[in-house]
């Protein structure tokens, strides 16, 4: 009869499906799992696996900032696929560990006396590898350390969202719609940035 049973067991692993296999390593290993949504690559949970079933999971949600928030719920064919042990997930790992860091602002304190706000601002950051800026050109936001300047154009070391070097971007200083200096988002690639300079 023991026997028996075990063979039985074997058999039912064998069937299992590969996401059913994932499922139980992410719950019993509590690994960081991304769950992509039907229809959009962009909307994706990440979290940890609290429980399962052949058709629905329960996920702890862990923000891009490292934080819990809350259960979601959700059935497993909402899901075009589900990514594990990927760079992601490395990154949100260390997220997680030092997500205090990033509600710490950076001490910094620009002068203002040129009447051009972008020569202050400039000069106050060029070569600043400490503090992330986010300019704002054609709707879009590029994001990186400042590197230099000219009175018509500037360079950055462009910085993706989840910290991966870019290279070095250059911009027409005229195209600037908008600065953003230091927010959450780019504390976070701050922090992933020197995160990866350093393994």
């Amino acid at each position: 009869m023991f026997i028996f049973s075990i063979l039985i067991k074997k058999l039912k692993s064998k069937n299992m499906s590969l996401i059913q296999k994932q499922l139980k390593i992410a719950k019993e290993q509590r690994k960081l799992i991304s769950f992509i949504e039907y229809g959009s690559d962009t909307n994706f949970f990440c979290g940890y696996v609290l429980d399962y079933s052949l058709d629905m999971v329960t996920i702890q949600h862990v923000t891009k900032f490292g934080k819990d928030d809350g259960l979601i719920i959700q059935p497993l064919s909402a899901f075009v696929r589900i990514d594990f042990d990927d760079d992601y997930a490395l990154a949100m790992e260390y997220i997680i560990a030092n997500s205090d860091k990033i509600y710490i602002p950076s001490d910094f304190n620009i002068d203002y006396s040129n009447s051009d706000y972008y020569v202050n601002i400039f000069n106050y950051f060029c070569g600043n590898t400490d503090v992330i800026l986010s300019f704002e050109i054609d709707s879009d936001f590029n994001s990186g350390y400042l590197v230099e300047y000219s009175d018509t154009d500037f360079s950055i070391r462009s910085v993706g969202k989840d910290g991966e070097n870019l290279g070095i971007s250059i911009f027409k200083i005229e195209d600037i719609t908008s600065i953003q200096i230091d927010d959450v988002d780019n504390r976070r690639r701050h922090l992933l940035f020197q995160w990866r300079k350093s393994i």
